[in-house]
């Protein structure tokens, strides 16, 4: 049955749950996951331009948790994984990443390096050609 939201009026957003973990440690928690999966860690270091010597300095950079989630989000087979690994829910995850979408303009607090918007790494959405 097709949805009655229309573009104008999309689906309201997930708040999140107290109990929900926060995009930081959700986002080590999938890198942990990739650590097992090299087929994984090989797509991620593809579409990225990383490799394992320059991931440390990517993830310093404000949006790399941002753009993780979002690679995490992309192949429901990883977010289930991640999910599980985290012992959280697939929704938990959507929800922290739609958390830092909330506030673009506002850095955000994920452990001690606050997130914003500096484009690294990029997103989906980028020319990743």
């Amino acid at each position: 049955m097709p949805s009655s939201r229309s573009p104008r009026h999309p689906a309201p957003r997930s708040r999140r749950q107290a109990d929900d973990p926060d995009a930081g440690t959700i986002a080590i928690a999938a890198l942990s996951y990739f650590a097992t999966e090299p087929k994984t860690m090989s797509r991620f270091f593809a579409l990225t331009g990383l490799d394992p010597t320059s991931l440390r300095d990517a993830a310093a950079s404000p949006t790399f948790v941002a753009g993780l989630l979002d690679f995490v989000l992309a192949d429901e087979r990883i977010l289930l994984a991640v999910a599980e690994a985290q012992e959280t829910t697939p929704e938990a995850i959507v929800r922290a990443r739609q958390a830092l979408e909330r506030r673009p303009n506002e850095p955000i607090d994920v452990g001690s390096k606050p997130v914003g918007d500096d484009g690294w790494p990029p997103r989906p959405h980028d020319d990743w050609a």
